[in-house]
C-alpha cells in the first residue's frame, strides 16, 4: 500500500517546510517542462530510491535525487525546480542522505549554468573540472597495440575490470558493477580489457559507437604501468575499434586536473571543445575526506 500525502497531517502537506516525495505525490507534483521524468517513471524512481526526493506542497518546489552513477555511497540532484524554496530542499536533501550513511552529495553544472553563488549558497564546493575534447581526423594508419591484448570484458573478467577500474581512477570515479552492468546494456557500447601477455590485466577500455562518430567512455591504465606506453596503446586499440564501426571523428572528457590524459590525447590530435566543459559541485557528508 503506498503511502500517499493525503495521509499526511495537514499541516504538513499544506506548509512550506520540505517533505519527503513519495510515489502517491506524483499526481500533485508539476513535473518542470524539462523533467526527465514522466509521471510513471517518477513513481518508480521514488519506490526505488525512496528518502532521496523532497518538495513544497504549498508551491509544488521540488528536488528529485537518486544514486549517482550507481554509487550507493553517492547522492546527485538530479533535478531541482523554483527558487524560493530552493536551500531548504537542498537541507532536506543532504539530511536525508547523512541519515542513510551516504558519504558524499553532489550536482552537476552540466546543462543548467547556474551561478558560483548559487553552489556557495547552497553549501555544494566545486570538487571537479571537467574538460570536453574531440579528435576531428583519425590518424591513418592507426597502430595495433605492440604489447597489450585486448579482449571483450565478460561475466568471468568482470572482476579484473574492477580492479583495474579502482587502480586506475580516483574514488569518486570509480565503478561499481551495477555501473558496468548498466552501461555495457547500452546500444553502441563495448568493453575491453587490456592484458599483458602474461595474461596480467593492466588496462581497458569503454567505447560508445554512433553513427559516423564515436565517444571513448573510459580508458585506463593501472598506476604502476603508467609510463611504459600502455595509455598510447589503449588509445590507439580504442580509435581504431570506433573507425572500424564507422566512426569519423571522437570525441571524450577528462577531469581538468588530469594532466597526464591531456598531454597524451593532445599530443594525438585531440582539441578542447571548451562550449561542453561541466562542472561537479558536491558536499561530503561524513568526515569530508575522500576514500
Amino acid at each position: 500500500m503506498n503511502i500517499t500525502s493525503f495521509g499526511r497531517a495537514p499541516q504538513e502537506a499544506s506548509g512550506t517546510t520540505p517533505v519527503p516525495l513519495r510515489s502517491g505525490d506524483v499526481d500533485l507534483l508539476r513535473l518542470g517542462w524539462s523533467s526527465s521524468f514522466t509521471a510513471r517513471d517518477l513513481e518508480v524512481h521514488l519506490r526505488a530510491h525512496p528518502g532521496l526526493a523532497w518538495w513544497v506542497p504549498a508551491n509544488g518546489e521540488y528536488l528529485i535525487g537518486g544514486p549517482w552513477r550507481h554509487r550507493a555511497e553517492i547522492a546527485v540532484i538530479q533535478e531541482l525546480t523554483g527558487r524560493i524554496h530552493t536551500t531548504a530542499l537542498v537541507d532536506a536533501f543532504t539530511r536525508g542522505c547523512r541519515e542513510r550513511g551516504l558519504r558524499l552529495a553532489v550536482m552537476l553544472d552540466q546543462h543548467e549554468g547556474r551561478r558560483e553563488s548559487f553552489y556557495a549558497q547552497i553549501g555544494f564546493d566545486l570538487l571537479q573540472n571537467i574538460v570536453v575534447y574531440e579528435l576531428p581526423r583519425l590518424p591513418r594508419p592507426i597502430p595495433p597495440p605492440a604489447t597489450l591484448r585486448f579482449t571483450p570484458v565478460t561475466p568471468e573478467t568482470l572482476d579484473d575490470l574492477l580492479a583495474v577500474d579502482h587502480a586506475a581512477f580516483p574514488w569518486l570515479w570509480w565503478n561499481s558493477a551495477a555501473e558496468f552492468a548498466s552501461y555495457a546494456a547500452l546500444y553502441g557500447v563495448e568493453i575491453f580489457l587490456g592484458s599483458e601477455p602474461d595474461g596480467t590485466p593492466v588496462a581497458y577500455v569503454g567505447v560508445t559507437s554512433y553513427r559516423g562518430w564515436g565517444h571513448l567512455d573510459r580508458i585506463a591504465v593501472i598506476p604502476d604501468r603508467q609510463g611504459a606506453g600502455y595509455g598510447l596503446e589503449a588509445l590507439n586499440f580504442a580509435v581504431g575499434r570506433l573507425a572500424e564501426q564507422g566512426a569519423r571523428r571522437v570525441g571524450l572528457s577528462t577531469q581538468a586536473d588530469n594532466i597526464r590524459s591531456q598531454h597524451l590525447y593532445e599530443r594525438y590530435g585531440f582539441r578542447r571543445t571548451t562550449g561542453s566543459d561541466y562542472l561537479i559541485y558536491g558536499v561530503w557528508l561524513d568526515d569530508g575526506v575522500e576514500g
